[in-house]
Protein backbone atom coordinates (compact mmCIF):
# COMPACT_ATOMS: atom_id res chain seq x y z
CA UNK A 1 0.00 0.00 0.00
CA UNK A 2 1.01 3.48 -1.31
CA UNK A 3 2.16 5.54 1.80
CA UNK A 4 -0.05 8.53 0.07
CA UNK A 5 -2.64 8.51 -2.33
CA UNK A 6 -2.26 9.01 -5.67
CA UNK A 7 -4.01 11.81 -6.45
CA UNK A 8 -3.12 15.70 -6.79
CA UNK A 9 -5.81 17.14 -5.70
CA UNK A 10 -5.94 18.27 -1.65
CA UNK A 11 -9.89 17.55 -1.36
CA UNK A 12 -12.98 14.96 -2.93
CA UNK A 13 -15.92 16.05 -2.83
CA UNK A 14 -18.18 13.49 -3.28
CA UNK A 15 -21.58 14.84 -4.47
CA UNK A 16 -25.40 13.67 -5.11
CA UNK A 17 -28.42 15.09 -6.71
CA UNK A 18 -31.51 13.69 -6.10
CA UNK A 19 -34.23 15.16 -8.16
CA UNK A 20 -38.46 15.35 -9.03
CA UNK A 21 -39.04 12.06 -10.73
CA UNK A 22 -42.32 10.01 -12.13
CA UNK A 23 -42.23 6.76 -12.72
CA UNK A 24 -41.77 5.68 -16.21
CA UNK A 25 -41.81 9.15 -16.88
CA UNK A 26 -38.19 9.66 -18.44
CA UNK A 27 -38.48 12.96 -20.01
CA UNK A 28 -39.66 14.67 -16.95
CA UNK A 29 -38.21 18.16 -16.35
CA UNK A 30 -36.34 17.20 -13.46
CA UNK A 31 -35.39 19.40 -10.37
CA UNK A 32 -32.97 18.86 -7.98
CA UNK A 33 -34.74 18.16 -4.63
CA UNK A 34 -31.47 17.34 -2.08
CA UNK A 35 -27.83 17.98 -2.55
CA UNK A 36 -25.94 16.30 -0.45
CA UNK A 37 -21.32 16.32 0.10
CA UNK A 38 -18.99 14.66 2.17
CA UNK A 39 -15.62 14.76 1.63
CA UNK A 40 -12.19 13.04 1.76
CA UNK A 41 -8.92 14.79 2.86
CA UNK A 42 -5.87 13.14 0.02
CA UNK A 43 -3.10 14.47 2.48
CA UNK A 44 -4.98 12.89 5.52
CA UNK A 45 -6.24 10.29 4.47
CA UNK A 46 -9.89 10.56 6.21
CA UNK A 47 -13.16 10.90 5.02
CA UNK A 48 -14.36 14.23 7.11
CA UNK A 49 -17.63 13.35 9.11
CA UNK A 50 -17.07 17.21 11.04
CA UNK A 51 -17.80 18.34 7.13
CA UNK A 52 -20.88 17.43 5.19
CA UNK A 53 -23.33 19.22 2.77
CA UNK A 54 -26.78 17.89 3.34
CA UNK A 55 -29.67 20.46 2.04
CA UNK A 56 -33.11 19.85 0.65
CA UNK A 57 -34.46 21.95 -2.38
CA UNK A 58 -38.08 22.97 -2.83
CA UNK A 59 -39.29 22.30 -6.74
CA UNK A 60 -41.02 24.98 -8.35
CA UNK A 61 -41.96 23.45 -11.71
CA UNK A 62 -43.51 20.38 -10.28
CA UNK A 63 -43.89 21.33 -6.49
CA UNK A 64 -45.85 18.36 -5.28
CA UNK A 65 -43.84 15.39 -5.27
CA UNK A 66 -44.85 11.60 -6.90
CA UNK A 67 -45.75 8.85 -4.28
CA UNK A 68 -42.47 7.01 -6.65
CA UNK A 69 -40.37 9.76 -6.09
CA UNK A 70 -40.98 10.14 -1.96
CA UNK A 71 -40.48 6.11 -2.17
CA UNK A 72 -37.13 6.19 -3.84
CA UNK A 73 -35.68 8.91 -2.41
CA UNK A 74 -37.37 8.70 1.67
CA UNK A 75 -37.92 12.68 1.03
CA UNK A 76 -41.35 13.29 2.06
CA UNK A 77 -43.52 16.93 0.56
CA UNK A 78 -43.69 18.93 3.88
CA UNK A 79 -40.00 18.67 4.20
CA UNK A 80 -39.43 20.08 0.42
CA UNK A 81 -42.12 22.40 1.32
CA UNK A 82 -40.44 23.81 4.13
CA UNK A 83 -37.24 24.14 1.97
CA UNK A 84 -35.88 27.19 0.12
CA UNK A 85 -35.27 27.15 -3.54
CA UNK A 86 -32.64 26.14 -5.47
CA UNK A 87 -31.25 29.41 -6.23
CA UNK A 88 -30.93 29.90 -2.54
CA UNK A 89 -29.60 26.58 -1.66
CA UNK A 90 -26.94 26.67 -4.61
CA UNK A 91 -25.63 30.21 -2.29
CA UNK A 92 -25.84 29.01 0.47
CA UNK A 93 -23.44 25.74 -1.01
CA UNK A 94 -21.35 28.61 -1.95
CA UNK A 95 -21.19 29.85 1.04
CA UNK A 96 -19.89 26.69 2.35
CA UNK A 97 -17.03 26.01 0.17
CA UNK A 98 -15.93 29.22 1.30
CA UNK A 99 -16.43 28.75 4.92
CA UNK A 100 -14.40 25.48 4.51
CA UNK A 101 -11.53 27.25 2.28
CA UNK A 102 -11.85 24.96 -0.90
CA UNK A 103 -10.50 26.49 -3.91
CA UNK A 104 -11.83 24.98 -6.47
CA UNK A 105 -8.22 24.35 -8.06
CA UNK A 106 -7.37 21.88 -5.38
CA UNK A 107 -10.06 19.59 -5.09
CA UNK A 108 -12.64 17.75 -7.66
CA UNK A 109 -16.40 16.63 -7.41
CA UNK A 110 -16.71 12.21 -7.42
CA UNK A 111 -19.89 11.34 -8.89
CA UNK A 112 -21.21 7.69 -9.06
CA UNK A 113 -21.44 8.69 -12.96
CA UNK A 114 -21.85 11.13 -15.33
CA UNK A 115 -26.07 11.84 -14.89
CA UNK A 116 -25.24 14.56 -11.80
CA UNK A 117 -23.19 16.59 -13.85
CA UNK A 118 -24.25 16.16 -17.31
CA UNK A 119 -27.90 15.82 -16.88
CA UNK A 120 -28.93 16.87 -13.66
CA UNK A 121 -26.81 19.86 -12.76
CA UNK A 122 -27.09 20.91 -16.25
CA UNK A 123 -30.86 21.33 -16.51
CA UNK A 124 -31.02 22.92 -12.91
CA UNK A 125 -28.88 25.62 -14.18
CA UNK A 126 -31.07 26.11 -17.22
CA UNK A 127 -34.41 26.29 -15.25
CA UNK A 128 -33.22 29.26 -13.58
CA UNK A 129 -31.66 30.45 -16.29
CA UNK A 130 -27.98 31.13 -14.63
CA UNK A 131 -24.83 30.48 -16.32
CA UNK A 132 -23.62 26.96 -15.73
CA UNK A 133 -21.25 27.00 -13.10
CA UNK A 134 -17.05 26.02 -13.94
CA UNK A 135 -16.77 24.01 -10.91
CA UNK A 136 -19.20 21.58 -12.47
CA UNK A 137 -17.82 20.79 -15.54
CA UNK A 138 -15.30 18.41 -14.86
CA UNK A 139 -15.40 15.62 -12.56
CA UNK A 140 -14.31 12.26 -11.04
CA UNK A 141 -16.93 8.86 -12.79
CA UNK A 142 -15.66 6.79 -10.36
CA UNK A 143 -18.19 4.02 -11.50
CA UNK A 144 -15.66 4.57 -14.68
CA UNK A 145 -12.71 3.77 -12.40
CA UNK A 146 -14.88 1.21 -10.79
CA UNK A 147 -15.22 -0.69 -14.25
CA UNK A 148 -11.46 -0.10 -14.71
CA UNK A 149 -10.70 -1.87 -11.36
CA UNK A 150 -13.28 -4.62 -11.77
CA UNK A 151 -12.18 -5.71 -15.47
CA UNK A 152 -14.16 -8.24 -17.23
CA UNK A 153 -15.90 -8.87 -13.89
CA UNK A 154 -17.44 -6.10 -13.76
CA UNK A 155 -20.72 -7.31 -15.93
CA UNK A 156 -21.23 -10.13 -14.00
CA UNK A 157 -21.53 -8.59 -10.59
CA UNK A 158 -25.04 -8.28 -8.91
CA UNK A 159 -26.37 -5.27 -8.88
CA UNK A 160 -29.39 -3.07 -10.79
CA UNK A 161 -26.85 0.50 -9.66
CA UNK A 162 -23.67 1.36 -9.91
CA UNK A 163 -23.69 1.95 -5.81
CA UNK A 164 -25.14 -1.72 -5.56
CA UNK A 165 -22.46 -3.09 -7.53
CA UNK A 166 -19.93 -1.18 -5.63
CA UNK A 167 -21.54 -2.54 -2.69
CA UNK A 168 -21.24 -6.05 -3.71
CA UNK A 169 -17.69 -5.78 -5.34
CA UNK A 170 -15.84 -4.06 -2.64
CA UNK A 171 -18.16 -5.66 0.14
CA UNK A 172 -19.07 -2.45 1.71
CA UNK A 173 -22.40 -2.36 3.31
CA UNK A 174 -24.76 0.45 2.20
CA UNK A 175 -25.95 2.44 4.59
CA UNK A 176 -29.25 4.26 5.01
CA UNK A 177 -31.66 4.77 2.54
CA UNK A 178 -30.91 4.06 -1.26
CA UNK A 179 -31.14 7.17 -3.67
CA UNK A 180 -30.90 9.64 -0.53
CA UNK A 181 -27.80 12.07 -1.69
CA UNK A 182 -26.37 12.14 1.88
CA UNK A 183 -26.36 8.34 2.25
CA UNK A 184 -25.53 7.98 -1.23
CA UNK A 185 -22.42 9.96 -0.97
CA UNK A 186 -21.71 8.19 2.84
CA UNK A 187 -20.94 5.28 0.87
CA UNK A 188 -19.10 6.53 -2.44
CA UNK A 189 -16.93 8.06 -0.22
CA UNK A 190 -16.43 4.79 0.95
CA UNK A 191 -15.91 3.47 -2.25
CA UNK A 192 -13.56 5.94 -3.19
CA UNK A 193 -11.03 5.95 -0.10
CA UNK A 194 -10.95 2.28 -0.89
CA UNK A 195 -10.01 2.44 -4.55
CA UNK A 196 -7.01 5.47 -3.26
CA UNK A 197 -6.23 2.81 -0.16
CA UNK A 198 -5.14 -0.15 -2.90
CA UNK A 199 -2.68 2.47 -4.20
CA UNK A 200 -5.08 3.63 -7.70
CA UNK A 201 -4.47 6.98 -9.63
CA UNK A 202 -7.68 9.03 -8.94
CA UNK A 203 -7.62 11.91 -11.03
CA UNK A 204 -10.69 14.12 -13.13
CA UNK A 205 -11.98 11.80 -15.75
CA UNK A 206 -14.68 13.53 -17.24
CA UNK A 207 -15.59 17.10 -18.74
CA UNK A 208 -18.50 18.88 -19.91
CA UNK A 209 -17.88 20.69 -23.88
CA UNK A 210 -19.70 22.65 -25.91
CA UNK A 211 -19.30 20.98 -29.09
CA UNK A 212 -18.77 16.90 -29.28
CA UNK A 213 -17.79 15.38 -32.54
CA UNK A 214 -20.48 12.46 -32.30
CA UNK A 215 -23.18 15.11 -31.61
CA UNK A 216 -22.57 16.07 -35.79
CA UNK A 217 -23.88 12.75 -36.25
CA UNK A 218 -27.21 13.23 -37.62
CA UNK A 219 -29.57 10.80 -34.77
CA UNK A 220 -32.58 8.97 -36.15
CA UNK A 221 -34.83 9.09 -33.38
CA UNK A 222 -36.68 5.46 -32.40
CA UNK A 223 -40.61 6.08 -32.16
CA UNK A 224 -40.77 4.72 -29.17
CA UNK A 225 -38.09 6.85 -27.76
CA UNK A 226 -40.17 7.61 -24.75
CA UNK A 227 -41.02 4.57 -23.50
CA UNK A 228 -37.19 3.68 -22.77
CA UNK A 229 -34.99 5.56 -20.44
CA UNK A 230 -31.53 4.92 -22.44
CA UNK A 231 -33.48 5.88 -25.81
CA UNK A 232 -34.95 9.18 -23.72
CA UNK A 233 -30.94 9.49 -22.81
CA UNK A 234 -29.70 9.74 -25.73
CA UNK A 235 -32.12 12.49 -27.22
CA UNK A 236 -31.43 14.14 -24.00
CA UNK A 237 -28.06 14.22 -24.85
CA UNK A 238 -28.61 15.81 -28.20
CA UNK A 239 -30.61 18.53 -26.44
CA UNK A 240 -28.42 19.45 -23.69
CA UNK A 241 -26.12 22.56 -24.54
CA UNK A 242 -23.02 20.53 -22.95
CA UNK A 243 -21.99 17.50 -23.95
CA UNK A 244 -20.30 14.63 -21.66
CA UNK A 245 -16.96 14.06 -23.05
CA UNK A 246 -13.72 11.55 -21.41
CA UNK A 247 -10.88 13.26 -20.89
CA UNK A 248 -8.39 12.05 -23.30
CA UNK A 249 -5.34 13.37 -21.00
CA UNK A 250 -4.54 13.78 -17.32
CA UNK A 251 -5.87 16.92 -15.89
CA UNK A 252 -4.01 19.80 -14.38
CA UNK A 253 -5.89 22.01 -12.31
CA UNK A 254 -3.37 24.59 -12.88
CA UNK A 255 -3.73 24.73 -16.76
CA UNK A 256 -7.58 23.25 -17.07
CA UNK A 257 -9.76 24.27 -14.36
CA UNK A 258 -11.90 27.34 -16.14
CA UNK A 259 -11.44 26.38 -19.71
CA UNK A 260 -13.12 24.62 -22.04
CA UNK A 261 -11.63 20.88 -23.55
CA UNK A 262 -12.88 22.47 -26.95
CA UNK A 263 -13.24 25.64 -27.69
CA UNK A 264 -10.28 26.92 -25.07
CA UNK A 265 -12.68 29.32 -23.99
CA UNK A 266 -13.45 30.07 -20.11
CA UNK A 267 -15.98 28.84 -18.86
CA UNK A 268 -16.13 30.97 -15.95
CA UNK A 269 -17.50 33.99 -18.17
CA UNK A 270 -17.50 32.82 -22.07
CA UNK A 271 -18.24 29.09 -22.71
CA UNK A 272 -20.96 28.81 -20.18
CA UNK A 273 -23.33 26.45 -21.15
CA UNK A 274 -26.39 28.97 -22.11
CA UNK A 275 -25.98 28.79 -25.97
CA UNK A 276 -26.09 25.29 -27.84
CA UNK A 277 -23.64 25.19 -30.49
CA UNK A 278 -24.32 21.97 -32.14
CA UNK A 279 -28.49 22.72 -31.81
CA UNK A 280 -30.08 19.59 -32.90
CA UNK A 281 -33.02 20.98 -35.39
CA UNK A 282 -32.98 17.45 -37.30
CA UNK A 283 -33.67 15.36 -34.27
CA UNK A 284 -36.58 17.93 -33.05
CA UNK A 285 -37.90 17.56 -36.49
CA UNK A 286 -38.64 13.65 -36.21
CA UNK A 287 -40.23 14.07 -32.20
CA UNK A 288 -43.55 15.03 -33.05
CA UNK A 289 -45.28 14.42 -29.61
CA UNK A 290 -44.46 17.01 -26.42
CA UNK A 291 -41.24 16.75 -25.18
CA UNK A 292 -41.52 18.24 -22.02
CA UNK A 293 -37.86 18.24 -20.80
CA UNK A 294 -37.20 20.40 -23.32
CA UNK A 295 -40.18 22.54 -23.69
CA UNK A 296 -39.55 23.59 -20.19
CA UNK A 297 -36.23 24.49 -20.16
CA UNK A 298 -36.54 26.55 -23.52
CA UNK A 299 -33.89 24.15 -25.17
CA UNK A 300 -36.74 24.34 -28.25
CA UNK A 301 -36.22 27.14 -30.46
CA UNK A 302 -39.66 28.54 -32.15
Amino acid sequence: MSSEYRCTLEDLLIIDFETTCEENVFDHPVEIIQIGVVVLNIKDKVIREDIVFDKLVKPVVNPILSQHCIELTGIQQNDVDKAETFSVVYQHFLAWLKEHKFDERKFAFVCDGRQDMWRLAQYQFLLIKENFPAIFRQWINMNKIFQDVAKEKYLSIAGRSNLQKMSNFFEIEFEGHAHNAIDDVKFLAKVTKKILDTGRFVNVNETLNCISGWRNVPENVDPNWKSDMHKTHKVIARVLPLASVKRRRAYDPAEDYGICLFCKKSTIDTCVGGVHKQYPADLYSQIKEPFDFATVAGLKRE
